[in-house]
């Protein structure tokens, strides 16, 4: 599997669980030899509120990188030096399982390492989970940090 990994995508939230998802990576990425990209997606559900609320499109936009920025710090912050792996960031808006989805789609020979955000039974039932999402629908191989 190493020779077809080029390249770990960690999607994170600002949570403690996509912070332990991309400690992990940073320990997986150093043994395959890859780098990692930090990958944010602002949820289409908060561009809807936004929307109603009034705000222009250069507004959400701020609004989303100002989210994305946030999670990118806090967890470069729990990863310090990261043990020279490089780290990359993109930031992306939409659903968040789909956004994943469709980065691994586009971009070959990556690996998804995500975290479980542990939502209740209930919730998980109606809502669905993005990282049950990713791992029924990547055509990638998937880690999930729990």
């Amino acid at each position: 599997m190493t020779e077809q990994v080029k390249e770990i995508v960690v999607p994170v939230d600002g949570s403690d669980n996509s912070t332990r998802a991309a400690l992990f990576a940073v320990d997986l990425a150093q043994s395959f030899g890859v780098g990692i990209r930090l990958f944010y997606v602002f949820p289409a559900a908060s561009v809807e509120i936004i929307g109603m609320a009034g705000m222009s499109r250069a507004d959400i936009d701020q609004a989303a990188q100002a989210a994305a920025q946030k999670a990118f710090d806090q967890t470069r912050q729990a990863l310090g030096e990261a043990g020279g792996v490089t780290i990359e960031q993109e930031t992306s808006m939409g659903d968040p399982a789909e956004e994943v989805i469709r980065y691994t789609e586009d971009t070959p020979g990556v690996m998804v390492v995500i975290g479980r955000r542990g939502l209740s039974r209930m919730k998980s039932l109606m809502m669905g989970s993005v990282s049950d999402k990713v791992i029924r629908h990547a055509q990638t191989p998937v880690l999930v940090i729990t």
